[in-house]
């Protein structure tokens, strides 16, 4: 595998440096359940496709390292900066792509990844917080009653509605498992980290050179390290490493699911555990070189 890496290594596909491509807009597309997958050109001859909560912002940040971007400096957002070097690819230039690229990516069992979305993103859907983000982004009083008076319309219409503040983390965590589809259509930020992996990594497995597991991921980013002779800083990104002994939301575990919670999170998730089941069946054995 080729490992100097180009960020303008061309691909088929879109990139949200194109005005015609807007992350929001893929979001939208995607919880719709259009398949666009983001594929970070690797050399010539390979590629990542990453899937948010997937390990994603790990490798994102050794990815970046190879285009010589500091991630160390102060606010350093490893996500808008892969963001402007990623191409979304739908099922069939994904096919086509992998005639003459090795992509490769990581799946996440499906609870566990909902789990870990909860741990980080949870809290934003508590009334306070969604009141300051709309604040945030109106530019006066008026646009921010026209914003609440639209977010209250489109809650009511899926049968949702924001958290209190003081809300136990754990009831809103399992609420939420029972309505996942409703908070996905409702609240965009939210909606990337819990979308079906199928949505980021299409129907194919037979398009990648491998699946790995999230076990996986430090021996992939190691192999990466050693195949391009650099000197790279590969401290995984957890975010258990932000907990906080007096935050409950960042704290939440899988063993808090109740049991409808997991049956619901398992027919939500149907596709993406259908989809392990053809790539272990499709797909030899990853080792690295």
């Amino acid at each position: 595998m080729m490992l100097q890496l180009q960020a303008h290594d061309l691909l088929p596909g879109r990139r949200v440096d194109d005005p015609a491509c807007d992350w929001a807009q893929i979001q939208l597309r995607m919880r719709e359940g259009v398949q666009l997958s983001p594929v970070l050109p690797v050399g010539g001859d390979a590629g990542l496709v990453w899937v948010p909560k997937n390990g994603c912002s790990t490798l994102k940040r050794v990815w970046l390292q190879f285009q010589g971007a500091d991630c160390q400096r102060p606010g350093f957002d490893p996500h808008s900066a892969a963001l402007s070097a990623t191409h979304w690819l739908n099922p069939e230039e994904l096919r086509a792509v992998s005639d003459h690229r090795a992509l490769v990516a990581i799946w996440r069992d499906p609870i566990d990844r909902f789990v870990s979305a909860c741990r980080s993103h949870l809290v934003e859907l508590t009334t306070g917080a969604m009141y300051a983000k709309l604040r945030s982004s109106s530019p006066d009083q008026s646009g921010f009653d026209n914003a609440l008076r639209f977010h209250d319309e489109l809650f009511a219409g899926h049968g949702v509605h924001s958290f209190a503040d003081d809300a136990d983390p754990v009831d809103v965590m399992n609420q939420v498992a029972l309505q996942l589809p409703e908070w996905i259509a409702c609240h965009i930020d939210w909606s990337h980290h819990t979308i079906p992996q199928i949505n980021f990594l299409g129907g194919d497995p037979r398009c990648y050179r491998t699946i790995l597991g999230m076990e996986q991921i430090d021996a992939l980013v190691s192999h990466w390290a050693k195949a391009s002779g650099l000197q790279l800083d590969l401290t995984p990104q957890h975010v258990s490493s932000q907990e906080e002994t007096n935050n409950l939301w960042r704290r939440l575990k899988r063993d808090q699911l109740s049991a409808e919670a997991i049956a619901a999170l398992q027919n939500f998730y149907a596709g993406d555990l259908a989809f392990l089941e053809l790539a272990q069946q499709q797909l030899g054995a990853w080792q690295a070189a």
